[in-house]
């Protein structure tokens, strides 16, 4: 009986260990960053439609930017950072996307970086440090979102192609990266628009993960028969949604948006969107200042491989901007 007390007594005080290291990781990770947090990136023009960006203390982590501007006169500037579909076609659209001024569309670093680190590849540490590295990757996003940013603002490099007038746009899961930077330097950023943004992440990754659980056992909600089961399948998915939440909790846009002032803030959301639940998008409402507008539209989350969407999603995207003035064109020679 001694032998299994003890053993008893050392497997809780282990738990008890882990337990602790855990919860004071995840706290050490959820705090929100801070301006001296984004890494130096550069810019490279490889052609007039293609740049490159680096980082500058990591030469290994790069990705790329696509631009679409008219010749031969001074533009006001969108940079779009998207979220899991990117590319050369999303910005093109079949043509849709070429509305007065310069448009950029910037590829998450992580998209290339997890190319080169597979995570097949990865020891019992590496999986460890996930939060870590996922903290990691956004601080080289807004790294390279914020080189992108300062290169294009006419008020701090003169170029005849921009203007000072620099609009950031994030979409679905790149949404919060433009919104944190702009907390940083609001002066730089002469509108922020949020598209199929969220946060409060627990709220948005609960229902992926029960769905999911769903489909691994191979059951519906209406699944009588395997209520114990479905019942599992809920409080995991909670569970780690908690935890998941938590730890991603820097990138919740509501600990930022109040930090933007005098620069115009525009939501685009769906009305029925079953990744965005009223939790998730709420906050952000809530915690943004003044001036701030809201779009609503008929349907769930944008396709990106969808001309239609994008179609639209641009449309209303340039029509905002130029209400506001910040979507002009002048001539080079004045």
């Amino acid at each position: 009986m001694k032998v299994l007390y003890r053993v008893f007594l050392i497997i809780v005080c282990a738990c008890i260990i882990v337990t602790s290291v855990a919860a004071f990781k995840i706290y050490r990770l959820q705090q929100p960053f801070k301006a001296a947090d984004v890494p130096e990136w550069k810019v490279k023009e490889l052609s007039s439609q293609k740049w490159e960006l680096k980082s500058i203390t990591d030469p290994e982590r790069s990705t790329t930017a696509w631009i679409e501007r008219p010749e031969g006169q001074k533009c006001d500037t969108l940079i779009i950072v998207g979220g899991v579909e990117e590319g050369e076609n999303l910005l093109a659209g079949g043509g849709n996307w070429k509305y007065t001024g310069n448009t950029i569309l910037m590829k998450q670093p992580v998209h290339s970086f997890l190319l080169r680190h597979h995570w097949k590849d990865w020891s019992l540490l590496d999986w460890w440090q996930i939060p870590e590295k996922i903290r990691l990757e956004t601080r080289h996003t807004l790294g390279a979102l914020n080189a992108l940013l300062n290169y294009v603002h006419g008020g701090t490099r003169s170029d005849p192609r921009f203007t000072d007038k620099v609009v950031l746009a994030g979409g679905s899961v790149g949404a919060a990266f433009p919104a944190i930077l702009t907390s940083f330097a609001p002066e730089k950023v002469a509108g922020l628009m949020v598209v199929y943004g969220f946060t409060n992440f627990q709220h948005v990754i609960q229902p992926l993960l029960f769905s999911q659980g769903l489909i691994h056992f191979d059951l519906t909600e209406d699944s009588a028969d395997f209520s114990i089961k479905i019942s599992g399948v809920r409080l995991l998915s909670y569970i780690l949604s908690f935890v998941m939440g938590n730890i991603l909790k820097y990138g919740e846009m509501e600990s930022y948006l109040p930090d933007i002032y005098k620069t115009p803030i525009h939501f685009i959301n769906g009305t029925n969107d079953p990744l965005v639940p009223t939790e998730a998008y709420l906050p952000m409402w809530e915690s943004a200042p003044e001036p701030k507008s809201e779009k609503w539209v008929e349907g769930g989350h944008f396709n990106p491989r969808s001309n239609k969407d994008m179609l639209n999603i641009g449309k209303l995207m340039y029509e905002w901007a130029e209400a506001q003035g910040i979507r002009s064109c002048y001539s080079q020679i004045q």
